[in-house]
């Protein structure tokens, strides 16, 4: 346990978690925090509406990064518990896999043979189980691949209970399969998704409205206790034991984009999650993002999707925009969390439709940014020389967007990414540090919240700031290096306070 912590504590130290979107939230329980005050049962309990009695089909999904997956744990379901249970069904993780128990009245699950595909590092997992009484299946699911089913026998529906819809916990056993870490996304199906439906939306946030979705818990607007429900039904779940210290809701490093990435296709993410290209981006449609993402990083991420459109197009052009300016109608949407660097291959022929040349002056092009989707273009970098039609943009610190290849008839001035975003926390300052009491901060942005943690990772406070410039007393801090974190509505970041 202590190697983990200090891994945890060397992990955190290095976080600069200056995102570009700070609106995906997860529920969080900080493990060190929740062992050492009194272990409380959190839980979410989401009512006991006949709609969570998914008899015939279900799927249960959800993005998870655990304090560790090699523990029983329970994430969501609805059991009535008697001897024997013979009602329900559960989702959770046991020996780095997936754990998927449905009762139709006899015990079904996947079989887990050994050590699992999911990764003993606690980085974000996505999991999602189903059943249909139809096909006879359970089938389950760790980041949009299949990793485990068996068939259903006798493959009748899934008895009914009156009991509640309970996340974060076992429904049957308050205290005994407690889960703790982050939490994201949950979404609960009458369906059973195929993986191709899996993939297709495992990366983006929902609209609500889908076909088959029963419930939909992402906490971007989940405060104290309530946690509502953004699917077609409003099953809003109450949290248990919401002011303890050990849980809140925070800034998701799960890899899911927002509700423009929606509206995108082939959509595709690079975080870290096992040790095969976890910071590559290869799509179909022209375009390979590498990025800076290393090993354990477990808040940085990047979502990329395109909007299937081909040719060129003058709209949204650049301010006073050179002569013959031009664009590719294809746009790049991209979601970017973690202060996310890295490299931009372009192939022109799949990306564009070869309506832009290919092999003009090097100065005539360049890579366009909009933040919205009814802003002008920023020329925001010039490319290295193409080869054969193959561009590429070096040391990037992708920012969430829209981007396309421009191209003129004469040089394409460059503005630079300062035209683009002014980083939220430029003239934020902390001194002294070292600090023996009193501690100023000047430069804050407005809505900040400021949170302290200790290198163990257990958050010491949480604080509110209200003005550009306050004090706030650590003098009851004890002696050595905290982790500040700073968030608000334009962006996070960290910094380390040595308190003497």
């Amino acid at each position: 346990m202590r190697k983990f912590l200090l891994l945890f504590a060397f992990i955190f130290s290095v976080w600069t978690l200056q995102a570009q979107s700070t609106d995906n939230k997860c529920w969080a329980i900080d493990y060190e925090t929740w062992n050492t005050t009194g272990q409380p049962s959190l839980f979410i309990d989401c009512g006991n509406d006949e709609a969570f009695n998914l008899n015939e089909e279900l799927s249960l999904e959800v993005w998870v990064r655990a304090f560790t997956f090699a523990e029983n744990r329970k994430i969501m379901g609805k059991i009535f518990y008697q001897d024997p249970i013979n009602n329900g069904y559960v989702l959770g993780f046991e020996n780095l896999h997936v754990y998927a128990e449905f009762f139709n009245p006899s015990a079904q699950q996947v079989p887990r043979p050994g050590d699992g595909p999911i990764e003993p590092d606690s980085s974000f997992v996505h999991l999602v189980t189903t059943f249909s009484v139809s096909s006879g299946k359970i089938k389950n699911y760790v980041n949009g691949v299949l990793s485990g089913e068996t068939s259903m026998f006798p493959n009748a529906p899934i008895s009914p209970n009156d009991n509640p819809f309970i996340i974060g916990n076992a429904p049957w056993d308050m205290l005994s399969f407690q889960f703790y870490g982050d939490m994201d996304e949950v979404r609960v199906w009458n369906k059973a998704l195929s993986a191709t439906e899996i993939n297709a939306a495992m990366h983006h946030e929902l609209s609500g409205t889908e076909p088959n979705l029963v419930a939909y818990y992402n906490f971007n607007e989940a405060s104290g206790s309530t946690i509502p429900d953004s699917g077609p039904n409003g099953f809003d779940g109450t949290l248990s034991n919401s002011e303890h210290e050990s849980t809140g809701f925070v800034t998701s490093g799960a890899p899911v984009g927002n509700s423009i990435m929606a509206d995108m296709t082939d959509i595709k993410a690079a975080w870290y999650r096992n040790s095969e290209n976890h910071h590559r981006i290869t799509s179909d449609y022209g375009i390979t993002l590498i990025s800076n993402i290393q090993e354990k990083e477990f808040r940085k991420y990047l979502v990329v999707g395109q909007n299937e459109l081909e040719g060129v197009s003058t709209d949204f052009a650049p301010e006073n925009p050179p002569n013959g300016f031009m664009r590719s109608s294809k746009e790049f949407y991209i979601n970017a969390a973690g202060n996310v660097g890295g490299s931009l291959t372009i192939m022109l022929e799949d990306a564009v439709a070869m309506d832009i040349p290919a092999e003009a002056d090097i100065n005539r092009y360049a890579l366009l940014h909009r933040a919205n989707a009814d802003d002008n273009f920023t020329a925001v970098m010039r490319p290295t020389r193409p080869l054969a039609g193959v561009f590429q943009w070096n040391d990037i610190t992708f920012k969430d967007g829209f981007y396309a290849i421009g191209y003129a008839e004469e040089e394409f001035p460059i503005q630079g990414w300062i035209a683009v975003q002014e980083n939220a926390f430029a003239k934020l300052i902390l001194a002294p540090n070292p600090v023996k009491e009193s501690l100023q901060l000047k430069g804050i942005p407005p809505n900040t919240t400021l949170s302290i943690y200790a290198l163990s990772g257990a958050r010491i406070k949480t604080l509110k700031l209200d003005s550009f410039q306050q004090n706030i007393d650590l003098s009851n801090l004890e002696k050595g290096i905290y982790i500040a974190v700073f968030e608000s509505d334009k962006g996070i970041t960290t910094n380390k306070i040595i308190k003497q």
